[in-house]
């Protein structure tokens, strides 16, 4: 364990660093279009000093916001202060209630306003329109 004074005295479920991850990344989603392509992606050399061209599957602005959820998500998991459960769960309990405040937020457009189109953390794509949270 990280911490020799044991386990912290808060609740163990949901993390929340998971549950702030899982909330900004929905936000982010809900505002940037997901299916945009990472222009010129690199990945570092197994030294580390120096970046190469990636060379594998296209990168995408979505895909990239879920990879950074989900490695903020355990960090401390591996400190011994929350269980992977609770990183996993915390994740979708901040993307509910980034989903609610989206909903809300939603009904204050004045002006013409196609709703919110994005992806959650399943996979499945919903869209937000006048407070309504409908899958696509």
């Amino acid at each position: 364990m990280a911490f020799p004074e044991g386990c912290p005295t808060h609740p163990s479920y949901p993390a929340a660093h998971a549950t702030n991850a899982g909330a900004c990344a929905t936000v982010l989603k809900a505002f940037f279009n997901e299916d945009c392509p990472i222009p010129y992606p690199a990945e570092a050399t197994s030294d580390g000093l120096d970046l190469r061209p990636w060379k594998g599957e296209p990168l995408t602005l979505g895909n990239e916001i879920n990879k950074l959820a989900n490695n903020i998500a355990p960090g401390r998991d591996a400190a011994g202060v929350h269980y992977r459960s609770d990183s996993i769960n915390g994740l979708f309990v901040g993307e509910e209630q980034a989903l609610g405040l989206l909903c809300d937020y939603s009904r204050t457009y004045n002006e013409r306003f196609d709703g919110f189109l994005m992806s959650t953390f399943r996979g499945e794509k919903v869209r937000i329109v006048n407070g309504e949270l409908k899958s696509v």
